[in-house]
């Protein structure tokens, strides 16, 4: 693997709000960085790689902690449905008309769109078929990837063409575990995902819970997002939702929780005992009218919460910063709580490598995964002048995808603004164009 070299940067660490080094050089080898400051030349070896960042911000790469690839060529749906009846009518249909090509055009889109506002790793959700597709294009473009197939077999709230035994699902999580997993120098990842409790049977949740830790994987579920979600789980178990899933052994150390709007105090002490990260996904669960996540309160109690865009289909956006933004002036609704801007630029980025379970040292230290962002301050409108002292502010609430200079995967470069050539992840605007009408196509049928 070759090295890069990032001259001249301003380094923000995350390890503290004052962790900022102007004027620094950062070296990367083998997917890790090897050296900051003036060893960073030494380092680097004759004819390597190099990244003018003077002028620039340099921080660890942002992370999708929920995502659905596989729904990106369904974005621009019905605007005004609940969850359920939005995954009935629009959702469901529309992942079970997929096949192999649109799945892979769904993807690499969705792929591009993130690599382009600095995401380095996702934790996806597919769907129940063609999850080969999703791995191939997370290969072929070079991001971090966790997810896989999802898991859905009550025949009760679940539709036959997306309904799959739970030996039939757990089988293939297996193949892919046995296909991908770790492939790409480790940057794919297989995920067990369990859609949510209600598409579920009990068995496959405690069948999903012991291939997990017999693997070693992640457990990727959705939990507590809608009122009416809960209820049937309510009625069901007789229990919270974030307590059903635990009484199949699905919460734990290795577990992302997506949404968990609707959770109480007993939650938030359950979800810390457990060490279970949650996925906040606040643009979604505002267009699909499901509430605000209690997120000081969750982290108050110890739990670790990152950010996520859900999928394009409900949010319309696979935008980190549209998500820091709205989960900093969330809390502000309520008089006296708040996130600082530097809590919310941890969220999505050493936070989300946390919840997505990955290894190693966390920031822009020696060792730490060479995932980076850099942030042109001086692009689009944020001005921050010689704000590089105090930078969270200016990159929660002013900045957006336009200040992304480059996305660095694994030390190698997948987006450069001054070169669309680098990466060349995008599909055509007619390759898009006919996946889109394929698949809304069949989906009339």
């Amino acid at each position: 693997m070759s090295g890069l070299l990032i001259e001249g940067g301003t380094l923000l660490g995350l390890a503290a709000p004052d962790d900022v080094r102007p004027d620094m050089d950062l070296y990367a080898e083998d997917g890790r960085i090897r050296a900051i400051g003036p060893d960073a030349r030494q380092r680097a070896p004759e004819g390597v790689e190099r990244l003018d960042a003077r002028g620039m911000w340099l921080l660890p790469a942002f992370v999708q902690a929920h995502l659905h690839l596989c729904q990106t060529l369904l974005r621009n749906g019905p605007d005004d449905l609940e969850l359920l009846p939005w995954l009935e009518r629009h959702v469901w249909p529309g992942e079970a008309a997929h096949d192999p090509w649109t799945m892979s055009v769904s993807a690499r889109l969705g792929i591009a769109e993130c690599l382009s506002a600095g995401v380095a790793a996702v934790l996806d959700m597919g769907t129940v078929r063609h999850s080969d597709a999703l791995f191939e294009a997370a290969a072929s473009t070079g991001i971090r990837y966790v997810g896989g197939n999802v898991l859905m077999d009550d025949p009760e709230t679940t539709p036959a063409s997306l309904r799959a035994p739970a030996a039939e699902g757990l089988a293939e999580t297996m193949r892919l575990h046995e296909k991908w997993h770790g492939r790409e120098d480790g940057r794919l990842s297989v995920a067990v995902q369990p859609r949510f409790a209600v598409s579920c049977t009990d068995g496959l949740l405690r069948g999903a819970a012991d291939l997990a830790r017999d693997r070693a994987l992640v457990i990727h579920t959705h939990a507590s997002e809608n009122r009416d979600e809960c209820a049937l789980v309510k009625k069901r178990t007789g229990m919270s939702n974030l307590e059903s899933l635990d009484t199949v052994g699905l919460l734990g150390p290795t577990t992302c929780v997506a949404h968990a709007v609707h959770t109480a105090e007993r939650d938030f002490r359950l979800l810390s005992e457990r060490r279970t990260a949650v996925a906040h996904c606040p643009g979604s669960n505002l267009k699909l009218a499901s509430g605000v996540c209690p997120v000081p309160e969750l982290r108050g109690a110890g739990v670790r919460v990152a950010l996520g865009s859900d999928g394009a289909a409900c949010n319309n956006l696979l935008d980190p910063f549209r998500e820091m933004r709205l989960a900093a002036l969330l809390p502000r609704v309520r008089r006296g709580v708040s996130l600082t801007a530097f809590d919310v630029v941890r969220m999505a980025t050493v936070d989300g490598r946390a919840a997505l379970s990955f290894e190693g040292p966390e920031g822009l230290v020696e060792g730490a995964a060479a995932d980076l962002v850099v942030l042109d301050p001086e692009s689009g409108w944020s001005l921050p002048d010689d704000w590089s002292s105090e930078p969270w502010g200016a990159i929660v609430y002013s900045m957006g995808r336009e200040n992304v200079a480059a996305t660095v995967v694994d030390g190698v470069v997948r987006y450069l603004r001054e070169d669309p050539s680098v990466g060349g992840v995008k599909p055509s605007a007619e390759e898009i164009r006919e996946a889109t009408r394929a698949l809304r196509s069949r989906m009339k049928s």
